[in-house]
């Protein structure tokens, strides 16, 4: 059995579906793509043991149906090299060769019944409940401004998710990020790898959703998904309290000037500061120094609301890596709690949590 598809659109493929394969050594699936033959329609499908994704060809292909899996890495650094304008696949029992610029055996994983392994189908997914649609401007800007504030820890699995309603919320129990884009119809939470997938989908994502799964699909992706964490599981009360916190104290800060003060003031640091430097604001400006004061700038501010002397202690890099993600240059910095500082800039509100030794 063999077929016939374009390079560019096989590369398209094999690039998205790629994204889910996390080659998790106890888990052998997930190191390999799942190849695809149903009534002319091609398929690849990898898997993280969480997700599923499933990417088809836009046009039909002259073959009968087959199904076989591949190591992805090997498979996708081949295809991605190919430079010929069309590829064949040719499927012989155990192994498939690969025609372009020239002609690649790969041998086949095989079952435990010497056979070529096949992925789990799709089921009750008909069962799905419609749950309306995701714009890739929405995931798009989740990853562009969330992600920094999102947990990595288990500890606190629904940390590790986008919350996602009016507002997209992420928090890692230090910084909180609040972006005002509407992602879903209803609150939902949704887990930093899948957020990655969404974004390499096509636009207008149709979702739907079962007791245990969400569905997303275009026409020619879809990704079942487990759901990981329960809604009531993410701490929203709390975190919204801090985001409403009445700081009646702000002035207005050039982000790019103090991104470039940070990445001097980052020279004269050891490690006997533990990453922190100190915050004064004065009527002159906004102060950055290390702490032991061998480094010290003022920035000028360009606006100023209820002055009062302020000093704080915060993670270098934690403000670097938040003001780094706003793409207005004029931010807005809120002040006057020992605990918390906030940056706003259009849709865009962040909570820092200052270091204990901060006064």
């Amino acid at each position: 059995m063999q077929l016939q598809i374009k390079t560019t659109v096989l590369q398209d493929m094999v690039g998205k579906a790629i994204k889910c394969s996390s080659n998790n050594k106890l888990i052998p699936i997930t190191s390999l793509m799942n190849i695809k033959v149903a009534n002319n329609i091609f398929y690849l499908t990898t898997t993280d043991a969480t997700n599923y994704f499933y990417v088809k060809s836009g046009e039909k292909v002259e073959c009968e149906d087959f199904e076989i899996s591949v190591i992805a890495d090997n498979f996708t650094k081949l295809i991605q090299k190919t430079t010929s304008e069309n590829i064949i696949l040719e499927y012989n029992d155990k192994n498939l060769k690969v025609k372009g610029n020239g002609e690649y055996n790969i041998e086949l994983p095989l079952d435990e019944n010497g056979g070529p392994i096949k992925f789990p189908e799709m089921s009750n997914i008909e069962l799905a409940v419609g749950c309306g649609t995701i714009s890739q401007e929405a995931i798009k800007s989740a990853l562009d401004y969330n992600k920094s504030s999102l947990s990595t820890s288990l500890s606190y699995p629904a940390l590790t998710c986008y919350y996602c309603g009016d507002s997209i919320i992420t928090s890692n129990q230090i910084k909180i990020c609040a972006n005002k884009v509407k992602s879903f119809d209803e609150p939902t939470l949704i887990s930093g790898q899948l957020m990655e997938l969404l974004g390499v989908m096509s636009n207008n994502i149709e979702i739907t959703k079962t007791e245990e799964k969400m569905i997303f699909r275009t026409d020619l992706e879809c990704i079942v998904s487990n759901i990981s964490a329960k809604i009531d599981e993410f701490p929203l009360a709390p975190i919204q309290g801090l985001l409403e916190s009445n700081l009646e104290s702000s002035c207005v800060i050039p982000k790019d000037v103090v991104l470039n003060v940070l990445d001097r003031l980052s020279l004269f640091m050891s490690n006997y500061d533990n990453k922190g430097i100190d915050i004064v604001v004065t009527k002159d400006g906004v102060m950055f120094k290390t702490t032991s004061s061998n480094g010290v700038e003022v920035v000028p501010y360009t606006d100023s609301q209820n002055f009062t002397d302020y000093v704080c202690r915060i993670n270098i890099e934690v403000l670097k890596e938040q003001l780094s993600t706003h793409a207005k240059n004029e931010i807005k910095f809120y002040y006057g709690n020992p605990k918390i500082i906030k940056l706003e800039s259009d849709n865009i509100t962040q909570i820092i949590a200052l270091m204990e030794d901060g006064r």
